[in-house]
């Protein structure tokens, strides 16, 4: 009996050392998304001292004096930037509750971000992209795959169907940092992979969203078990 007894408490004990570590691992994990998606933000409002010389906009030179492909481009990088971070907050009830003003609030802001600004542009500025028509491709593709799941998301909270609208915003916002995917491909590939700059344009066009789309459906996968446990009644 004694041995019994002592059996199920050293059980127990392990069990809540899992949930302890996997905890700690969720957050650690969030950690890092909210650490580079501030990355990624921060990059793309440093352009935004409209210096048409430096970074991405150096090596466009041709573009530059297009006067629709610039206000493009920086819709598409503010409205980027606005999506990342007003994603975060809409994962964490917690923090913002489900059914509150402020979350209908932020996935609005988000929403509008992607679906009538964000993911537009992207298609307009996918038709200049360097690397030729695979690359112009891939950018299209990338830009539909951003907006899709968006919509999706909506379109399922519209019916009511919240598990439905949870997984799609997870494939949502994982496009969203795809751009964080493609920030970290671009130098990896051109200093140490040695690609010249033609596949590196290409490769950019398709690897991040691939990645981020598989990340996406691994992360709706094991995360079905948690969302019985996330509050979403208030």
């Amino acid at each position: 009996m004694f041995l019994a007894v002592n059996f199920c408490e050293v059980r127990v004990y392990r069990i809540l050392q899992m949930r302890i570590r996997m905890r700690i691992v969720y957050y650690l994990l969030w950690f890092v998304v909210v650490f580079l998606a501030c990355c990624l933000a921060g990059i793309a409002l440093s352009y935004f001292d409209f210096d048409t010389t430096r970074h991405f906009l150096g090596a466009k030179q041709d573009m530059v004096h297009n006067r629709i492909w610039l206000s493009a481009f920086y819709v598409h990088l503010f409205f980027g930037a606005v999506a990342t971070l007003t994603g975060i907050p809409l994962f964490f009830p917690r923090i913002v509750a489900f059914r509150s003003r402020l979350h209908k609030q932020l996935g609005r802001i988000y929403v509008f971000s992607i679906l009538l600004l964000g993911g537009p542009t992207g298609l307009y500025l996918a038709f200049f992209a360097e690397g030729g028509s695979p690359a112009t491709i891939g950018f299209i593709l990338m830009s539909a795959a951003w907006i899709i799941p968006t919509y999706m998301a909506v379109a399922k909270i519209m019916k009511g169907d919240i598990q439905g609208h949870y997984n799609w915003m997870i494939r949502s916002y994982c496009m969203t940092m795809s751009g964080v995917t493609l920030r970290l491909l671009t130098p990896v590939g051109s200093r140490y992979i040695g690609f010249d700059e033609n596949t590196n344009f290409i490769l950019s066009a398709y690897v991040p969203w691939m990645f981020n789309i598989l990340l996406g459906e691994l992360i709706v996968a094991f995360n079905r078990r948690r969302f019985t446990q996330l509050n979403l009644s208030k």
